[in-house]
């Protein structure tokens, strides 16, 4: 079973790096991040899903795809930053 684990890990890994580069066809782009508001409980701190770190009830990432995991499940408020 942690065979599996590490390979998800990895190809979360993986898709985070494709996500984040900052060069497309020669031209500079700028990386997205997101800010996650815990809505129950704004005084969270610790770690929450995909390993995204809490303090004082939000995060900012950078992960497109955890920012749609946030966005699909109850309990949190996904916003993209600028």
């Amino acid at each position: 079973m942690s065979g599996k684990k590490t390979e998800t890990e990895q190809e979360m890994k993986q898709e985070e790096k494709q996500e984040n580069t900052m060069e497309a066809a020669g031209e500079e782009v700028k990386a997205k991040s997101w800010m996650i508001w815990v809505d129950n409980n704004p005084n969270y701190c610790g770690i929450g899903a995909g390993g995204v770190q809490f303090a004082n009830g939000h995060a900012v990432i950078d992960s497109e795809r955890m920012a749609a995991w946030f966005k699909e499940h109850s309990g949190y408020t996904v916003t993209e930053q600028q």
